[in-house]
């Protein structure tokens, strides 16, 4: 089975050695800490939790993961897309994903990930050429 975004960043926070060593090559990874700690990257969303239903899927069954899904995270980025539309697409992707991942994606849009995961830091994904 395929690890789930938040099981890869609880590793990674209790062993920060990881991320060079074991993930450093997963794109999805590099995108997701990409857009939790690059200002430029930073989400057009409204900086509260939006209403949605959260996913009642046992783990590993929800519909999609936050890794197969980090390549359309572009699209909260962008200007030119309406801002209902941004943030209609947001809230079915935070429902389409198992609960934990999406509170690492909350994590992600307001950039606060390193409070979830502290060991976790701009600077330990800048010095490893993440960011």
């Amino acid at each position: 089975m395929t690890q789930l975004i938040n099981e890869i960043l609880d590793e990674v926070n209790k062993d920060t050695s990881l991320l060079d060593t074991k993930y450093k090559t997963k794109t999805a990874l590099k995108l997701i800490l990409q857009y939790a700690f690059d200002p430029e990257k930073k989400f057009i969303l409204p900086e509260s939790e939006p209403p949605y239903k959260q996913d009642k899927s046992p783990v590993g069954m929800a519909p999609t993961t936050l890794i197969f899904e980090s390549k359309r995270l572009y699209v909260f980025t962008r200007k030119d897309l309406a801002k209902p539309k941004r943030e209609q697409l947001f809230i079915d992707l935070l429902e389409s994903i198992e609960q934990s991942e999406a509170k690492v994606l909350l994590a992600v849009k307001d950039q606060k990930l390193q409070k979830m995961y502290p060991k976790i830091t701009k600077k330990l994904i800048t010095d490893l050429g993440i960011l």
